[in-house]
């Protein structure tokens, strides 16, 4: 796969060890992802009581999963965070969901559909002292199952170009966020390479789509009268 871009990430480098320029992923429409957006994104979002301190970031690329907690350990003296630490919960593949390319949301669950019991096994996560308590295999089921809600897409930026004007972009680039150092970079690319593969594939559909029996027939060269025999 070949990327076209003036910024870099942290699996670019894999583009020269296997080369291969069938598939180009044309990456113009990028933006750095900083820690000081990250955290405009985690103050933009309304807090619980308690429960501020703990975000839930879900990565999918491809069909490929990626759910992540971020914590705030330091705010601002006007109570907004200004750094976090990011901890990787649990990766996937799900080929049940439709396909994206890259996309990073802020999410969360919904507590009472979460809580099968009071035992905590049952549970997808719990607080304690003020400390966050993870069932990841739950979590990654309730993901799965459709079973939480998007506060946040981190999907845009608008950055000035020299000549004074504006552009929204659209792929965030992960490599100074904390996000990047939890994932395989191969994973990553492959998982990368793997949409535009299928995308392509999808394309390239030879099945006919929407057209009748006798039309299908039609198209692949037979005479329905002359063609088949009849009973």
């Amino acid at each position: 796969m070949r990327i076209i871009d003036k910024n870099t990430d942290f699996y670019d480098y894999l583009q020269g060890i296997y080369v291969d320029h069938s598939i180009t992923f044309d990456r113009t429409d990028s933006f750095l992802l900083t820690k000081e957006m990250m955290c405009d994104y985690l103050s933009d979002i309304r807090w619980q009581i308690g429960t501020s301190r703990y975000k839930f970031l879900l990565l999918q690329v491809c069909n490929t999963f990626w759910l992540f907690l971020a914590e705030i350990i330091k705010m601002t003296s006007d109570d907004k965070p200004e750094d976090y630490d990011i901890m990787l919960l649990d990766g996937w593949k799900d080929y049940t969901v439709p396909r994206q390319l890259i996309r990073l949301d802020m999410i969360g669950f919904n507590w009472f559909s979460c809580i099968k019991s009071y035992s905590y096994k049952n549970r997808c996560y719990e607080y304690d002292k003020g400390k966050i308590i993870i069932n990841s295999g739950l979590l990654v089921q309730a993901v799965i199952s459709k079973d939480y809600h998007i506060q946040r897409s981190i999907d845009k930026y608008v950055v000035c170009k020299g000549d004074h004007t504006k552009k929204e972009c659209h792929i965030p680039i992960l490599k100074a966020c904390g996000i990047a150092e939890f994932i395989d970079p191969l994973k990553m690319y492959l998982a990368i390479e793997e949409y535009f593969s299928l995308e392509k594939t999808s394309s390239e559909r030879t099945t006919s789509v929407g057209i009748t029996d006798k039309e299908k027939i039609e198209n692949h060269g037979f005479d329905v009268k002359r063609s088949f025999r009849g009973k």
